[in-house]
Order: structure tokens, then sequence, then C-alpha cells
């Protein structure tokens, strides 16, 4: 039973952390094609549309896979989408079922620009498929994806880097290591917590940090606790003390945190950013406004993991909420609307009532 869970938290890790830090991702693994997107520009994950496309394939293979839609700075008016599939085990089947999506994406979506990448995140250092072919009777077929092997890359670069996506990198190859030894890994898992703590990243990037290394690095609840204990000195000692409130809602596993805690967590980042920008404004004012962006957050993320891509105007029209009520309001109907649509009109119910009163 351990071994299941710590397999599905390598996968939740992995989809957690490329929706939190994908330029940071590609910049770090592919940093040829970081150069060629308009990064000014919208960038769109296609949740929905991917679970649409996907073809049947037995249950038992898990894989975890995002299709991104960005532009280029080529000055073309078009989109160009990029399909990252992440492999955390040996699959002796992996080129085909790149092939296999390749095309299946690339018929869904009417024939677009589009680019299959490969996270090899396994633990076996001779596995690297690049390649599918097939050639029979004249007629031949080769399909190349670029791919990126974890177990190349250097420990001690890694926590040198100054992206905060080389921190994830390096926390799960040590999490490779250490599975299956608690000890081992709790050790593991307190370096990596001091390490983030230590690197100056902004607030956003500890706290996602946080949420991924603790899918990677699951603890029995007694070696948990001292974790927590040495995360709330650390961040006492470096002068983090909004993070120390985060601690347990950041360290605890997201199958753990309902709708309560999420909110907790959105709030106590919004105050943060609330009384940065309070020290310029008027800490009232900052604190008010900080609250309100933290619970459109909490919003956001709820709707995302119910429903996947969000539309951009879901988030615009939540910006536009003036009371806090309102807000604690649509947080509820984001847990519980049937479907976006459901939500999107409540939202605008109380956008309607807004500008009657």
């Amino acid at each position: 039973m351990r071994t299941q869970r710590a397999r599905i938290d390598f996968d939740s890790a992995w989809k957690l952390a490329l929706e939190a830090f994908f330029p940071a991702c590609l910049e770090l693994l592919f940093p040829q094609l970081h150069a060629l997107i308009d990064w000014e520009r919208e960038y769109v994950f296609l949740n929905t549309e991917l679970q649409r496309i996907k073809p049947l394939l037995p249950r038992s293979r898990r894989f975890v896979d995002v299709l991104v839609r960005v532009s280029f700075k080529d000055g073309r008016e078009r989109f160009v989408f990029v399909h990252i599939e992440i492999q955390v085990r040996r699959d002796p089947h992996f080129e085909l079922r790149m092939f296999i999506y390749h095309y299946h994406i690339f018929d869904a979506l009417g024939y677009p620009d589009l680019i299959s990448l490969a996270i090899l995140a396994d633990d076996e250092l001779n596995w690297r498929p690049t390649i599918f072919t097939r050639s029979l009777g004249g007629c031949d077929l080769s399909f190349r994806f670029p791919t990126v092997k974890l177990l190349d890359m250097d420990e001690t670069r890694l926590a040198e880097h100054p992206n905060p996506f080389a921190a994830f990198v390096l926390a799960h190859l040590r999490a490779l290591k250490a599975r299956g030894h608690p000890q081992l890994l709790f050790e593991e898992k307190v370096r990596l917590i001091r390490h983030v703590l230590q690197r100056g990243y902004n607030v956003e990037d500890i706290i996602n940090l946080y949420r991924v290394v603790d899918h990677l690095m699951a603890l029995p609840e007694e070696l948990e606790s001292q974790v927590n204990q040495i995360v709330r000195e650390v961040a006492r000692r470096h002068g983090l003390r909004k993070l120390t409130s985060l601690e347990r809602e950041a360290l605890e596993r997201g199958a753990r945190r309902g709708l309560r805690q999420g909110l907790r967590r959105g709030l106590q980042q919004g105050l943060q950013q609330g009384l940065q920008k309070g020290r310029e404004e008027g800490l009232q004012q900052g604190l008010q406004q900080g609250l309100q962006q933290g619970m459109v957050r909490v919003i956001l993320l709820t709707l995302r993991s119910r429903f996947g891509n969000v539309p951009a105007r879901v988030e615009r029209n939540l910006k536009k909420v003036q009371a806090t009520e309102q807000l604690e309001e649509l947080s509820v109907h984001a847990s519980q609307a049937p479907t976006l649509a459901a939500f999107e009109q409540a939202l605008q119910d109380v956008l309607a009532k807004q500008s009657t009163d």
C-alpha cells in the first residue's frame, strides 16, 4: 500500500509542478524551445481538451502529461501546442505511446504546429527512448521527440541554480534515491526545505515548492511533525514569519486539504501580498486588496482542480468582485457547482447584484 501511495505522489507532484512552473521548466530542461516562446503573451493549459482526445490505454499504465498552447516570437499569428509527457518508470511501449499521442492531438486540433517532449524521470540510467520507427514494404515512418533524462543532471549545479524548477528536479532525484527508506527520506526532505527557504525565492514559489516536495516525500506522521518543527524554526530564523502559519497547509497532502484549508492558505498569501502593497499605498487598503487576491486565487485553484482549463474571462470577472463576503459565497459555488457554466452563472449573478447596490 505504501508503494502505491508513493507512486501516486510522484505523478501528482509533477502535475502540480508543471502547472506552477511551466516557463521555468522549459527554461531549465528545454532552453532552445523556451527562447522561441513569446512569454509576454498568455499561455494556456488545455487539460480538458487533452482528456477528451486521449486514446484508450490499459488502466495499469500510469503517466502524467500536459498540453499547453503558446505563441512564438516569430511574428506569425498562430498558436503552437506543446505536449509534455513525464515518465517516472520504464515503459517498453513509451515510443509508441508518444507517437500515438502526437498523432491524436495533431488530428483532433486540426493539424496545428505541435511539439511533443518527454521528461524521463525514472531511475534506470540506460533507458533512453527518443524515436519511434516502422519500415515495411518501402513505407518508412520515423517520429523523433526531444527528451531530457533527469539522472544526467548534476545535483550540485541544480542546488546552485536560481531557477525554482531546479529545486523541484533536485527534490525528485533525492526522492528517487531515498524511496522506501523513511529516515533517509526525512533527512532529504529537511535538507530540501532548508534549501528552498534559504534560496530567496518569492512567497508564491516557496509555497508551490512546499506542495510538490510534500507529494514527492510523504512521511509517517511522527516524522512529518518533526519536519514541521524544523520548518517553523528555519522560517523564524530567516525572517519568513508569514510562512510559519502556512507550514501545515503547505506540507499536508492535497487529499487531506479541504476547501477550508485551501482558503486559509490563499488568505494568508493574500495578506502577505497586501502587507507588501500596504507599505506603499496604505496598510488598510493593501490588506483588503491582498485578501481579495488570495480568495480569487483559491477559487481559481478549486475550479481548475474540478473542471480543468478555466477561461481567462472567469479570472477577469472574479477580480471585479468587490466584497469579501461575495467572494466567500463564490468559493462555496466553486466547490459545489455541477459544471463550470453553473459557476459562471453564479458569478454573473453576483456581479449583477453588485452593480445594482
